[in-house]
C-alpha cells in the first residue's frame, strides 16, 4: 500500500472480493484502526530532536512520512468502502481530521461489538434451525 506511486482503492477493493456487508464492516474496522495508528506514528515522528529532524530532511526527498502517506491512503480506502456499502454503520472517518482519539477508539469497539452480535445472532438462528429440523424429523 506504501510502495506504489499511484494508489487505487477501487482496484484494491475489487481484489479483496468482499462478499458481504459483514466482511466490509470488518475491513472498515481494520483499516480505520490502522489509519489512526499510522497518524499517531506520524505525529510521534514529528516530535524528534532538532538534529534528527535535520537528518531526516536531508535523507527524505519527498518530505512526507510513510506513516502519513499510509494514513491518507487508508482514509481514501475507507471513503471508497463507504461508497460501495452505504448501509455500513457510521464510522468515524467522516470526521477523521477533527475527531478525538478516545471517540475513535469507542467507535471502533462499537463496530467490533456489532460484528460479534451479528455472529451470535447467526449462531442462534443456526441452533433454532437445527432444533426445528430435529423436531420435524421426530414427528
Amino acid at each position: 500500500m506504501y510502495t506504489a506511486d499511484k494508489f487505487s482503492p477501487d482496484h484494491l477493493l475489487d481484489c479483496l472480493k468482499i462478499s458481504s456487508e459483514h466482511e466490509a464492516l470488518e475491513l472498515a474496522d481494520r483499516v480505520e484502526s490502522s489509519m489512526y495508528t499510522w497518524r499517531r506514528k506520524a505525529c510521534l515522528n514529528h516530535s524528534k530532536s532538532s538534529w534528527k529532524k535535520v537528518k531526516d530532511l536531508m535523507a527524505d526527498t519527498d518530505g512526507k512520512d510513510k506513516n502519513y502517506i499510509l494514513a491518507e491512503r487508508a482514509e481514501t480506502l475507507l471513503f471508497c468502502l463507504k461508497q460501495r456499502y452505504p448501509e455500513l454503520s457510521q464510522t468515524s472517518w467522516i470526521h477523521a481530521r477533527s475527531i478525538q482519539p478516545g471517540k475513535a477508539v469507542l467507535e471502533s469497539y462499537s463496530r467490533v461489538l456489532e460484528g460479534l452480535a451479528f455472529n451470535i445472532v447467526a449462531w442462534i438462528e443456526d441452533v433454532l434451525h437445527v432444533d426445528k429440523s430435529m423436531k420435524d424429523r421426530d414427528v
